[in-house]
C-alpha cells in the first residue's frame, strides 16, 4: 500500500514539474519536421575577416556542443559524412568598454555583432535555410587586473559566442517558421 502511495506521489510531483516548466515557457525540443529525414550535421568554422580571429571557431564550437546536447542531430567532423552543413560568416564585430575603474580594470564590455548563416543539404547542395543574426549586448566581465591591453575582451567574446550559438539553435529548432525557406 505504501509503495502505491509513493508511486502516485511521484507521478503527481512529476506532472506538476512538467506543467510548471511548460507554463514558464520551457519546452522539450523536438526535431522540426523539415529536419526529420536528417541525422548528421557538419558545422564548419564560421568565416571571419574581422580583427577577432577566434570568434568563428568559438561559435562553431558552441554550436556543436549545443546540438549534441539536444540529441537532435549528430555533429560529425567530416563534411562527407554529414547530411547537412551549417556554414556561417561573421560580418562585423566591435567592442567598447562600458564600465571600467581604471584602464586595466574593466567591468563591462559592449559587443556589436552581425553575421549570417545557412543550412545546406549535402546530397543536393541546396540551401535549406539562411538567416542573418545580430547581437548588441553588454557583458559583465570579471574585474581582474591583467597584463593584456584589452581586459575582459576574451571573456566577453566567449559569452558572445555562446549567445550567438543559442540564437542559431533557437532559430533552427524552435522558430523555424520565421526562417527564410529557400527550397
Amino acid at each position: 500500500m505504501l509503495s502505491l502511495y509513493r508511486i502516485n506521489l511521484l507521478t503527481l510531483w512529476f506532472s506538476i514539474v512538467l506543467c510548471c516548466l511548460s507554463g514558464c515557457g520551457y519546452k522539450i525540443i523536438d526535431k522540426p519536421d523539415y529536419l526529420e529525414k536528417y541525422s548528421t550535421i557538419y558545422i564548419s568554422p564560421w568565416i571571419n575577416y574581422t580583427s577577432e580571429p577566434q570568434i568563428g571557431e568559438l561559435i562553431s564550437y558552441y554550436l556543436r556542443l549545443k546540438i549534441s546536447e539536444g540529441n537532435l542531430l549528430i555533429p560529425v567532423f567530416d563534411e562527407k559524412k554529414a547530411d547537412l552543413i551549417l556554414k556561417g560568416r561573421v560580418k562585423l564585430i566591435s567592442f567598447s568598454p562600458v564600465t571600467y575603474e581604471t584602464f586595466l580594470k574593466t567591468k563591462e564590455r559592449k559587443i556589436n555583432f552581425v553575421g549570417e548563416y545557412q543550412l545546406i543539404e549535402v546530397s543536393t547542395g541546396n540551401v535549406i535555410f539562411k538567416s542573418k543574426i545580430s547581437q548588441d549586448k553588454i557583458y559583465t566581465v570579471q574585474e581582474e587586473i591583467s597584463e593584456t591591453l584589452d581586459p575582459g575582451k576574451k571573456q566577453a567574446l566567449d559569452l558572445l559566442a555562446q549567445d550567438v550559438a543559442d540564437e542559431v539553435i533557437h532559430q533552427l529548432f524552435l522558430n523555424s517558421e520565421s526562417f527564410e525557406h529557400t527550397h
